[in-house]
């Protein structure tokens, strides 16, 4: 019989405080399950030890248990369901276990009032412990709990994330083709009226169409550019960023009713080749001209700019409309933010622009900027460093 002895072991209140730094550390189940594994068996003199989950994710951790000795995942299944939140002991082991142990110390894992997981440690003797060695156990497995019922969290909302952005996608895609017709249609139909009223009637419905079509790909791109979350693919080539901006601004169409407003370019005569995808580059700096255009009042000016900035290059859409407070520009880049004040309530949006300038800029390394003055207007941004991935020749 086997019975844990305290006084030959490491100090408990070291283990504990060790174990929570390591949680603070690394606060994953691959850290921290094989070490709690461990230090349980070595303190508790076992010969070995595993702590499974059972789903969302499953997970597996053993400690010197051969895998053809490891019993029926359904069957430890079975066995949680039955146990309450607490150290329990017994003699009778599963097979393929029982060949080679005489015991086992069993512990479930509770998430929300389910059993999750199932951690035991394995003996080669029958065992009988002490109380302060079912507390120690049992501090340790705090610990383990935490985490597990972290990680399934986790795993849940990476599904639901996962599901949202398919659900996104598809229906993003399959709205394309109807809005494409509708426009082709409804523009068809205004050239075919004679009645100004038919035709005005025509061009909101082009209108509305058109803002539906501006939504549908914000909503995309938010979804794909995504760092975190999107499954957008780079493609980077060899791109002159003079061209890309030339070519928005000498193609971009300035609203009849901003009247008088001038959008004009300034470059550096510096500015070199650079790896980067053109596409989202182009998507980005769109985006910020949409915006300039639509919250400059009538009479403005808007300039993009393209310079060098030691070892960045910096990409800048600058106004001389209403400006932004200090409090809003910390949240603009936001997924959905918008800013709300009296001289907006007409202006059409997501807020998912700026969400998606700034996760393009990160995906090249870099990031989004705004500085502005009230009343005096802004200058957006996006810094690219000239270095790793966006150098020529850095992903051949």
């Amino acid at each position: 019989m086997r019975q844990f002895n305290n006084s030959t072991q490491p100090n408990n209140l070291t283990v504990l405080q060790d174990i929570l730094r390591l949680m603070a550390k690394s606060p994953r189940l691959e850290t921290i399950a094989p070490t709690i594994l461990r230090e349980s068996a070595r303190l508790m003199q076992a010969s070995a030890g595993f702590y499974i989950v059972f789903d969302e994710p499953y997970l597996s951790f053993r400690h010197q248990l051969a895998d053809d000795k490891f019993p029926d995942v359904d069957d430890l299944m079975s066995i949680a369901e039955k146990l309450d939140y607490n150290l329990h002991v017994s003699n009778n082991l599963l097979s393929p276990l029982a060949q080679q142990f005489k015991g086992w110390v069993l512990v479930p894992i509770i998430h929300k009032k389910e059993s999750v997981g199932l951690f035991s440690l394995l003996f080669d003797t029958e065992i009988m412990l002490s109380d302060e060695a079912s507390m120690l156990v049992l501090s340790l497995l705090d610990s383990l709990t935490i985490i597990t019922s972290t990680e399934k969290v986790n795993a849940r909302h990476h599904k639901l994330m996962q599901n949202q952005n398919e659900f996104v996608r598809i229906v993003s895609h399959d709205l394309r083709s109807p809005l494409t017709s509708i426009k082709g249609f409804a523009s068809m139909l205004e050239d075919a009226l004679s009645d100004d009223k038919l035709k005005h009637f025509a061009s909101k419905i082009l209108s509305g169409v058109t803002q539906m079509t501006t939504l549908v790909d914000n909503i995309q791109d938010a979804g794909r550019y995504d760092p975190e979350t999107g499954f957008y693919e780079m493609e980077r080539t060899p791109t002159d960023l003079i061209d890309v901006v030339n070519k928005i601004v000498n193609t971009h169409l300035v609203p009849a009713e901003k009247g008088e407003l001038t959008l004009g370019v300034k470059i550096a005569d510096n500015i070199p080749i650079v790896n980067v995808d053109a596409t989202m580059i182009e998507r980005s700096i769109t985006n910020l001209v949409d915006n300039a255009i639509k919250y400059t009042p009538n009479g403005g000016r808007i300039e993009v700019g393209l310079q060098k900035d030691d070892g960045d290059l910096l990409i800048t859409i600058s106004d001389n409309g209403y400006g932004i407070s200090e409090d809003n520009m910390l949240q603009l880049f936001n997924r959905h933010f918008r800013i709300r004040r009296r001289e907006h309530t007409r202006v059409k949006g997501s807020g998912l622009g700026l969400f998606i300038v700034r996760s393009v800029a990160r995906h090249h390394d870099g990031d989004a900027f705004v500085e502005s003055i009230e009343g005096e207007g802004s200058t957006f941004g996006i810094r690219i460093p000239l270095a790793g991935d966006n150098l020529l020749g850095a992903s051949v």
